[in-house]
């Protein structure tokens, strides 16, 4: 599912929702104050400085037509980056649930302009809202670039999120330069987490830098890991907190590697040791665009540099030859860890040496790599199951069993795959208990519910999943279930099932894997043949089942269909009533949507896994990957298939879609399930297709 949804202009907002929300909660308690908001979207009336729960409101029960357009061009304005929109609003929506949110956008926009006084008054009006803390993240941010650390400190210890490592940094840095803190450790730390260091954690940096708490040594560390990621000018506006001439060493070792380093292997490794910096950085940059030329130099003609460095560089070249499943790259991780056994690449680097060892059934190497990981990543159930099945192919079954037992549950991925390991199928347990209907009703009257469902209503998605995710805070597993239900009876199964997911303990099955849309995706896999359960589960994970998303790349619906895709697809089914207009309509979207998938499996032998890639990332690239196996071993298990694509989004989503149509298939049957047998085997196509039109 693409994260960044903006509202389709095609589809009106919607209003049964509320009404039933209405009934919702008359039914359950006629005695308290009536609960505002029930009208088309947002016409719950609040006081100047009302509490975030919903105690009185005078409610207008009916469509305010006005007011939703009013709030809907001030979204789209502020999308636009501009606040007029939001501004002219403003008076007209005084006492409107979603008053805070115009107010946000009319604001946010001015932030440079801004002034701790303006700030104030914001957080005056709309006290305990999520829309405060979001304008107070974004002020923090401003404060920090201004260097203004007397009103950072008074903004930031009422900080509630406090999940921005930029504004973590610019704490840092104040409490370094007003407190004389030294929290050298703590910045070098976060900075070096941030792939792009951004702007707090580089202005700390520098500060720490110029007063010489961060060394030289660990800025040239440092700009590795800026080439490692490619952060090339961000690596160069370092330049200055380093010796004259470090610039155009910089620039040379970015722009132009392989002069600089075919250079130095003539004249040999230089004895300067910034000139030996320059060497290093080309070295990683052409390890990214040449890890086997790289390897070659490594072994050859730089032996000379120190063993760390050479691992270094051995380590990006081989996770570079990982990512281009080259059939080398098991054998490229070996030799820079016989380079320098000592040294520890970075997590991101281990992954791809775990996914290379198993492209090449390399259990030991799988071994030693997943060993390595540390903190938060060393507790990973990805590596975790991994590790433990390369316990158990090194012949140690008690430790990998021990292992699987940690990871095993019915209802996610590496949870499937380790029940299976363990030698049971996948069965669901009993569903939790439908939560007490007084336990839905305290959620309902929470103002942050209302106001991301009265969002929801307008297809204002992203706010309202934000506005929804900030008043689950703290809440107890009884509390989050019964949330979840405030959103299942609204049908607003986003909501639902992403509220459920956050239950510890127990799984109830109709939130967390709700089936909407029953009929017309039964229809839909009868008349193509698709599995039923694999049709939810792909849907499940495109759009969670919001029938009127659309994507910011274009995508619409419940099967998320690029309009070119869904008109190819008409044409070919002989669908001739089909208008672009009609793309979001639920029937119409899953005919063509399944219709779609069907002819990726046709394409791709029956396998789920690769279908699931093709639709995601394109048939093409799928299409390349199957032949990822090395030449002796060209056939992969599909979970090793699927842990070696090289798209992170794909890989994700091609796990998330199989689990998920592991467990609709355990509901929709009765019967245990395995993942083990959806993901197959995947290798090169048996046989060539002649004359196979191209798929979109």
């Amino acid at each position: 599912m693409v994260l960044h949804i903006v509202p389709s202009p095609k589809r009106p907002p919607r209003r049964g929702g509320w009404y039933r929300l209405r009934r919702l909660v008359l039914s359950l308690a006629l005695s308290l104050p009536f609960l505002a908001g029930m009208g088309g979207t947002a016409r719950a009336q609040m006081p100047a400085s009302a509490p975030d729960t919903m105690q009185t409101a005078a409610s207008q029960p009916f469509a305010n037509d006005a007011a939703d357009q009013l709030i809907l061009q001030a979204s789209q304005g502020f999308q636009r980056g501009d606040p007029k929109p939001a501004q002219e609003a403003l008076p007209q929506l005084r006492g409107n649930l979603l008053e805070p949110w115009v107010a946000y956008w009319a604001t946010q926009p001015n932030l440079m302009r801004m002034t701790q006084a303006d700030f104030d008054r914001f957080a005056q009006r709309y006290p305990n809202t999520y829309v405060l803390d979001r304008l107070r993240n974004d002020w923090l941010l401003e404060l920090g670039r201004r260097q203004d650390w007397d009103d950072f400190a008074k903004v930031y210890p009422d900080f509630i999120m406090r999940d921005d490592p930029q504004v973590q940094c610019y704490d840092m840095q104040r409490q370094f330069e007003t407190e004389n803190r030294d929290t050298s450790a703590d910045v070098l730390k976060l900075w070096t987490e941030q792939k792009y260091g951004g702007a707090g954690c580089n202005s700390a940096a520098r500060s720490l830098l110029a007063a010489g708490k961060i060394s030289q040594q660990q800025l040239w560390l440092r700009l590795r890991r800026f080439f490692e990621d490619e952060q090339f000018k961000t690596a160069l506006s370092f330049a200055p907190s380093l010796p004259v001439g470090a610039w155009q060493g910089i620039d040379a070792a970015a722009h132009n590697p392989l002069r600089l380093v075919l250079n130095d292997a003539r004249q040999g490794v230089p004895r300067d040791a910034m000139q030996r910096q320059f060497l290093v950085l080309a070295l990683l940059r052409l390890g990214q665009q040449d890890p086997q030329q790289t390897m070659h130099l490594l072994l050859g003609s730089f032996t000379a540099l120190p063993t760390a460095d050479r691992a270094a560089i051995a380590y990006r070249a081989a996770r570079s030859g990982a990512l281009q499943l080259s059939p080398n790259a098991a054998l490229w991780f070996a030799q820079a860890r016989h380079i320098d056994p000592e040294y520890r690449p970075a997590d991101s680097t281990l992954e791809w040496m775990v996914r290379a060892a198993l492209r090449a059934h390399d259990w030991k190497l799988v071994e030693q790599a997943s060993r390595q990981f540390t903190g938060a990543d060393a507790q990973r159930p990805d590596w975790t199951y991994w590790h433990a099945m390369a316990q158990r192919e090194l012949g140690h079954p008690i430790e990998a069993q021990a292992l699987f037992a940690q990871v095993a549950n019915p209802w996610t991925y590496y949870g499937q795959l380790a029940t299976e390991a363990l030698g049971m199928k996948i069965s669901l347990p009993a569903s939790l208990p439908t939560p007490p209907a007084r336990k839905v009703l305290e959620q309902v009257r929470q103002a942050g519910f209302q106001r991301a469902l009265a969002l929801f209503q307008l297809n204002l998605y992203t706010p309202a999943v934000r506005e929804w995710n900030f008043t689950l805070r703290g809440l107890s597993n009884e509390q989050l279930q019964a949330a979840a239900q405030v959103a299942c009876d609204q049908q607003v199964w986003l909501l639902c099932i992403n509220t459920s997911e956050r239950v510890k303990g127990g799984v109830d099955w109709s939130q967390r894997y709700a089936m909407p849309y029953r009929d017309a995706i039964g229809a839909a896999a009868k008349s193509t043949g698709v599995n039923e359960a694999f049709l939810f589960g792909l849907i499940r994970q495109e759009s969670r089942f919001i029938a009127g998303i659309r994507s910011w790349v274009g995508a619409n619906g419940l099967m998320q269909l690029m309009p070119a895709t869904a008109r190819w697809v008409a044409n070919k089914i002989g669908m001739g009533d089909y208008a672009p207009d009609r793309i979001a309509h639920v029937n119409t979207n899953v005919t063509l949507g399944s219709a779609y998938l069907d002819m990726l499996l046709q394409r791709f032998d029956g396998s789920e896994a690769l279908a699931a890639a093709g639709y995601n990332a394109g048939p093409g690239r799928p299409a390349r990957w199957r032949n990822m196996g090395l030449p002796d071993q060209p056939d992969l298990s599909g979970a090793i298939f699927t842990e070696n694509i090289p798209i992170p989004e794909t890989r994700d989503y091609v796990k998330h879609v199989l689990a998920n149509a592991t467990v609709y298939a355990a509901l929709l049957t009765g019967q245990p399930q395995s993942l083990k047998s959806r993901l197959g085997q995947v290798g090169p196509q048996a046989q060539q297709q002649a004359n196979v039109e191209a798929l979109p």
